[in-house]
């Protein structure tokens, strides 16, 4: 699946289609996954099994809404916005945009330092388990967010000083701990530290969503910075209210 696939105006640029994928497949992870456990079935029982099936089907509904959407295009029915653009260097931001970076770059750095704060945490937890029922995903966590929170904490230095070149990868790692965080809500690692890391993570996705829609086209609907705020929604309550 590729931009290429669809016709004329309908074609997606790839960082938008990359983008697409990536929340196809955590948002159906996320449901997968949640619904399998209220099924009974155990944490390291439906982790695989649940990437595997929510992956799958949240790319076959992506595949069926870009075909309704290819479509409803040529019909005229909805007419997209030009093209992304580059995201602009930092002598070319507009005063607008700078004020962007100056509410991304504190949203950045904050879900850094929680999210370096749930790294410790999961780490601690997971050494004070004993061996023979610790589990290895909690191992995984805290290594994914310690890397996390120091990149993010970098590239939210980089947009304090106007470099929004990696916003739109801020954004892409944010949602991912996001869902992450939400995984580590559903298995009960360091609950409380968890429930923060959805809500610093998931805001500073979607606000580095809607920031690349500020710098890149500014018109139509912010779709990327929604679907963020929907995953992070789903990744806190369903947890929460499957337990």
């Amino acid at each position: 699946m590729t931009g290429s696939a669809l016709p004329g105006r309908a074609r997606l640029a790839p960082g938008r289609l990359l983008s697409w994928i990536l929340s196809a497949i955590l948002i159906g992870w996320v449901v997968v996954y949640n619904v399998m456990r209220v099924a009974g079935g155990t944490p390291a029982g439906v982790a695989l099994p649940s990437f595997i099936i929510g992956a799958v089907t949240g790319l076959v509904v992506l595949a069926v809404g870009l075909w309704v959407r290819s479509r409803l295009i040529a019909s005229g029915r909805i007419h997209p916005v030009d093209p992304e653009v580059e995201i602009p260097g930092p002598a070319d931001l507009s005063p607008p945009q700078r004020s962007a970076l100056g509410i991304a770059w504190p949203a950045a750095a904050t879900a850094a330092g929680v999210q370096v704060v749930m790294a410790v945490l999961l780490f601690l937890d997971w050494r004070g388990t004993p061996e023979f029922t610790r589990a290895t995903a909690e191992l995984i966590m805290a290594g994914w967010f310690i890397f996390a929170g120091l990149w993010m904490a970098w590239e939210a230095w980089n947009l304090r000083d106007s470099d929004a070149g990696g916003l739109d990868s801020v954004a892409l790692g944010a949602l991912l701990s996001t869902v992450l965080a939400g995984v580590a809500v559903s298995r009960e690692f360091s609950p409380v530290i968890s429930v923060v890391t959805v809500i610093a993570a998931g805001t500073a996705a979607v606000i580095a969503y809607w920031g690349v829609h500020r710098l890149t086209r500014d018109r139509g609907v912010p779709w990327m910075a929604a679907t963020a705020g929907v995953i992070a929604v789903a990744s806190l309550l369903i947890p929460l209210l499957t337990r």
